[in-house]
């Protein structure tokens, strides 16, 4: 069985916390190597993994001839400059989202990939999170009809992002990288043209940043974004990234022409709300690196290479969602997506 030599670029959060640890066991993947500009955390990956080498500058792991693909899960205002090498090298590339920090560098990213005949897939890992996957599903199979509307609310607690990303990071240089709402929204746009099978017709968004000085001056937000969908439906998203702990929240409504409603709590449950009394349940949460899909997207990558075929998620979809989280981000309103 041909087995595809994968490199992962970035050991932080997401490449060390889930993308390293998928393709060390997934079938017909070999994890060659790693790139970080900190010893410490590519020691520490080294240390647990079997690697055939880790090195500290990326342009080194896109040159070495044992890397069929490479994962690019850098800070966003690096993803074109390590994603450019590694397709000018040659290797197929999957891509942390938003592919790159504007607009005009993800052209050139795509527009390099077709030169050179590499695919460029974006990381939109909610195609393939579990209750997502259940959504699409029921959908599918009509279990309400048409769906007409949607609702998607993801509240994060200040604390947790702060966490991962402390005041003087690139998270909240909204000139370098777009900031923290044009960065986290993106999988949540995906999702929605996924679930419906559409583009986004037109957006109205409103959006506010606060300093907030309980985390040493990172930028609290909170927007909200109406949608309509090419084909009819109506999508409400909310953002927050303002709040305290206890008032986290991640849940997905998508209602039917029908009545019936399907309801998603993040990764744990879906729920289908029938016809009175009828509620049906599905627990689906995962662990590790399958919680919010990663493994499962990193699996149809690998897949893909080892048939010759062209991932699901191709660069467009990434280009499409990252349109619609400018909009968002930048608090406009109206605004006809691609006019």
């Amino acid at each position: 069985m041909k087995r595809i030599g994968v490199g992962v670029v970035g050991c932080g959060f997401v490449g060390r916390g889930a993308h390293v640890p998928a393709f060390a066991e997934i079938e017909g993947a070999s994890l060659v190597a790693v790139a970080d500009l900190d010893e410490k955390r590519r020691k520490k990956v080294a240390a647990k993994f079997p690697l055939e080498s880790a090195y500290a500058d990326y342009a080194d792991l896109v040159k070495d001839p044992n890397i069929d693909a490479v994962v690019v899960s850098v800070p966003t205002p690096l993803h074109a400059r390590v994603a450019h090498a590694a397709i000018e090298a040659g290797k197929h590339v999957l891509c942390e989202m938003p592919l790159a920090a504007s607009l005009e560098e993800a052209d050139g990213l795509i527009d390099a990939a077709a030169r050179k005949g590499v695919h460029l897939m974006p990381s939109l890992t909610f195609r393939f999170t579990s209750t997502f996957a259940k959504v699409r599903q029921l959908i599918d199979d009509g279990a309400i009809g048409r769906p007409v509307a949607a609702v998607y609310r993801e509240v994060i607690p200040a604390t947790d992002l702060a966490g991962q990303w402390p005041a003087e990071s690139w998270m909240w240089k909204i000139d370098e990288s777009g900031g923290p709402l044009y960065t986290l929204s993106v999988w949540s746009i995906d999702l929605v043209r996924w679930l419906f099978g559409a583009d986004v017709a037109e957006t109205h968004a409103v959006a506010t940043y606060t300093e907030l000085a309980k985390t040493g001056g990172t930028l609290g937000y909170d927007a909200y974004g109406a949608l309509k969908m090419d084909n009819g439906i109506a999508v409400s998203l909310q953002y927050s990234g303002s709040v305290t702990g206890s008032a986290a929240s991640n849940c997905l409504e998508v209602i039917g022409d029908t009545t019936l409603v399907i309801h998603a709590e993040g990764n744990e449950s879906v729920t289908l709300h029938g016809e009175d009394p009828t509620r049906t349940e599905w627990a689906l949460r995962e662990h590790g690196a399958r919680m919010w899909g990663h493994q499962q997207q990193d699996e149809h990558f690998v897949q893909c290479l080892i048939d010759g075929k062209a991932p699901s998620i191709s660069p467009q979809d990434g280009r499409a969602a990252m349109e619609v989280a400018e909009i968002i981000a930048r608090g406009e309103s109206p605004a006809l997506v691609g006019a």
